[in-house]
C-alpha cells in the first residue's frame, strides 16, 4: 500500500536489514504488524525478507520520521530509506542530511523512482547499523528544518531479525557478530505462485439465474452455521461475523434501527461458483464481510472463505482495514480465485500508527506472484 499524499509534502527515505535475535518486545514477525519494541517494528514475510522500521517517538508524531531497513536473506548490507513529513516543499528545502549523535553522516540521495524516498548510501547505512548498540540521537537536518528518529527498540528489533534469518554470530550479522552460538544462514523461500482463473466481471453481476437466486435465498441460512463460535466471536475482533445471526444484540439493534444492510447477497464468480455475502460488523471507521464460496451444483455447504472482507473484484476478495481513524496505518489482506477456491495471495500493514497520512511503509507478511488467465504476472 503506497503512502497517500496530503497538503504536507512527504520525503522517505527506507533502511534495509538484515536479520538479528530478539531479546525483548512482543509479537511474532510473520503476523500483522511484526516485532514491536517501543518505537521499532520488523515484520517478515513468507520469503524470509525481512523490513525493520523505525519511527520518532510518540511525542514527536506532529513531526513524523521513519527508517526502512530491508534486509534479503543472505545479504549482507540491507538497502535503506528515510521518510520525513515536511510543512515546506519539498523543492524549498535543502539537502537532508543524517546526523548521528551530532556528527554528519552525509546527503542523502533522493530515490530515482519515488520523489518522496531517499535512500542511504552503504557507508550511511552501516553507521546506523554501528550506532544499534548504543544510545543515538538520530536526526534529519534541512537547513533550518530537523525530524528525528527515536532509538529506542533499534537493537532488539535488530537482533530479532538477524535471529529469523540466521545472521546471528556470522560475518552477515546486522549487530550480533559476536554472539557466542553461531548460526547458519537462512536462505530464501520461493515465492508462490498463484495461477488466476476465470472469473465474471462486474458486467456479468446477472449471470446468476433468477430462479437459481431464489433458492439460495430460501436457504442459505440452512446451510450456514450461523450459530458457530468462529461466527460469533466476542463482538469486538476482526474476523468475527455477529451480524449473520438474527440472534445477537447487535444484530437486533440493528434492526430496530431499520437497517437494509442485514440480508444476504450473490455473487456470482463463474458458471459453477456463487459468493454469499453478508455484513458481519460495522464500526466507526471500519467494517467487515463475510464470504461463502457456493458450488452451485451442490450448495448445501458453502466454504468460508473470511470474515473480514470488504470488497470482491473480478476474481479477488479484499479486506483493506484502518488501524485508527485518522487513517495513519492500514492493514489488507487479499485472496485469488484459482477455479476452485480463493487462495491468499498478498497481506500486508503500512506499519505503526505515527502520522503518516495512508502509512509509511509497505510491510507484507505475506506475498506471492499471481499469473492471470493470458500467461501474465499482475
Amino acid at each position: 500500500m503506497k503512502t497517500l499524499k496530503t497538503s504536507k509534502t512527504l520525503i522517505v527515505a527506507t533502511i534495509s536489514l538484515l536479520s538479528l535475535p530478539a531479546m525483548a518486545g512482543y509479537g511474532t514477525v510473520s503476523e500483522g504488524w511484526g516485532f514491536l519494541q517501543d518505537d521499532w517494528q520488523v515484520v517478515c514475510d513468507n520469503t524470509r525478507t525481512c523490513r525493520a522500521a523505525g519511527y520518532a517517538s510518540e511525542t514527536l508524531i506532529d513531526e513524523p520520521a521513519s527508517i526502512l531497513f530491508t534486509a534479503l536473506p543472505r545479504v549482507a548490507l540491507p538497502k535503506s530509506q528515510i521518510q520525513l513529513i515536511s510543512e515546506v516543499p519539498l523543492d524549498d528545502l535543502k539537502p537532508a542530511q543524517l546526523w548521528l549523535n551530532n556528527k554528519n553522516y552525509g546527503v542523502l540521495q533522493p530515490n530515482k523512482e519515488n520523489s518522496l524516498l531517499y535512500d542511504l548510501s552503504a557507508k550511511q547505512t552501516q553507521a546506523l547499523l554501528d550506532h544499534a548498540r548504543i544510545a543515538t540521537k538520530i536526526e534529519i537536518r534541512a537547513g533550518d528544518n530537523q525530524w528525528q528518529i527515536s532509538d529506542k527498540g533499534m537493537s532488539a528489533v535488530l537482533l530479532k531479525l538477524d535471529d529469523v534469518q540466521g545472521r546471528v554470530g556470522t560475518s552477515m550479522a546486522l549487530i550480533s557478530k559476536n554472539q557466542r552460538n553461531q548460526q547458519t544462514p537462512k536462505a530464501a523461500l520461493p515465492i508462490p505462485t498463484i495461477n488466476k482463473a476465470f472469473a465474471y466481471s462486474a458486467k456479468d453481476s446477472n449471470a446468476l439465474a433468477p430462479s437459481k437466486l431464489k433458492y439460495f435465498q430460501q436457504n442459505i441460512n440452512k446451510w450456514v452455521d450461523i450459530d458457530s463460535k468462529q461466527l460469533i466471536g466476542s463482538g469486538n475482533t476482526m474476523g468475527d461475523c455477529e451480524l449473520v445471526n438474527p440472534k445477537t444484540e447487535t444484530y437486533q439493534r440493528m434492526s430496530e434501527y431499520g437497517s437494509t444492510m442485514l440480508g444476504w447477497d450473490f455473487i456470482p464468480v463463474d458458471k459453477a461458483h456463487t459468493l454469499a455475502t453478508h455484513l458481519c460488523w460495522s464500526g466507526p471507521y471500519n467494517s467487515s464481510t463475510g464470504y461463502w464460496l457456493i458450488n452451485n451444483d451442490k450448495p448445501s455447504n458453502p466454504m468460508l472463505i473470511t470474515t473480514a472482507g470488504n470488497d470482491y473484484f473480478d476474481g479477488e476478495i479484499s479486506a483493506t482495514h484502518k488501524d485508527r481513524g485518522i487513517g495513519d496505518c492500514w492493514s489488507r489482506t487479499a485472496w485469488i480465485w484459482n477455479g476452485k477456491t480463493f487462495v491468499k495471495s498478498a497481506e500486508a500493514s503500512t506499519g505503526l500508527c505515527r502520522g503518516f497520512a495512508g502509512g509509511a511503509w509497505d510491510l507484507p507478511t505475506y506475498v506471492s506472484k499471481v499469473i492471470d488467465s493470458n500467461g501474465k504476472a499482475q
